[in-house]
């Protein structure tokens, strides 16, 4: 942003670029890792737990030295989980209504250990960091549309500085979001749960699900979760966030089909 600013306004753009950098900084710090669990609705895991999350997730944040995550659920049929959170601050893992539903107990666990191993290894934070900023891009570029002359007059909406701004926003993604950071945090789950076949069975399980049930979700959000819960209604190439489930797969158990 400082940068950004010098070079189109010099001193004044530098300025400028300080305020919009400590703005995006306070809004993370402050509200960043609640925004998506505002938008799809997420509540706080609270009453009976069925399926012993509490405490496999106790076990495995032992095994992890890191601090209990809140467990939260959203009401979508979709399988899906994703994790946020700040390393100053509580994380959270949240699973679809979908998902309780129509996965076995052995198979949420996998999720659940897969999720804190992201929050261990600080990628939530990391793809949370990127979301906010290429939201915010994003935004600025609805936000600009609403002043674009020809949508004062055609009743169709057209979103020119949307899908200008939209490519930078997955650039700024893609600079974080590596095939690898996938990879690694993986085999790191598969360890855990001592079985990697498992794991590669529920990856292709909730891809499948994905693909035949698939969930829209907000703006350069997609690759917080642990598919891509967009599924084939995401069409752009350049917009897929995940590595093929195919070669996550292949890292684990060393082929594919499975």
């Amino acid at each position: 942003m400082l940068i950004l600013g010098h070079q189109l306004a010099h001193r004044l753009g530098l300025f400028l670029g300080l305020i919009v950098a400590l703005s995006m900084n306070f809004f993370l710090f402050f509200y960043g890792e609640n925004r998506l669990l505002e938008k799809l609705g997420a509540i706080r895991w609270r009453g009976q737990d069925p399926w012993g999350l509490s405490g496999l997730l106790v076990k495995t944040c032992n095994k992890l030295s890191i601090k209990k995550p809140m467990l939260c659920v959203f009401d979508h049929q979709t399988a899906t989980a994703f994790s946020v959170g700040l390393p100053w601050g509580r994380s959270s893992i949240a699973f679809s209504t979908g998902l309780l539903k129509k996965l076995t107990a052995e198979e949420i666990e996998a999720v659940l250990v897969h999720q804190v191993c992201h929050i261990q290894r600080l990628d939530s934070f990391l793809f949370g960091v990127s979301s906010l900023i290429a939201n915010s891009l994003v935004g600025f570029g609805d936000f600009i549309d609403q002043f674009w002359i020809p949508n004062f007059f055609f009743q169709k909406k057209q979103k020119i500085f949307r899908t200008l701004f939209s490519p930078i926003g997955w650039l700024i993604i893609k600079s974080v979001v590596r095939n690898r950071v996938y990879f690694e945090n993986d085999l790191l789950a598969g360890e855990l749960i001592n079985d990697r076949r498992r794991l590669a069975e529920v990856l292709w399980r909730l891809e499948s699900l994905a693909e035949n049930n698939p969930r829209l979700v907000p703006a350069c959000t997609s690759h917080l979760f642990i598919v891509n819960p967009e599924g084939l209604l995401q069409k752009n190439l350049f917009l897929k966030s995940h590595p093929p489930t195919s070669e996550r797969i292949k890292r684990l158990i060393g082929y594919y089909p499975i």
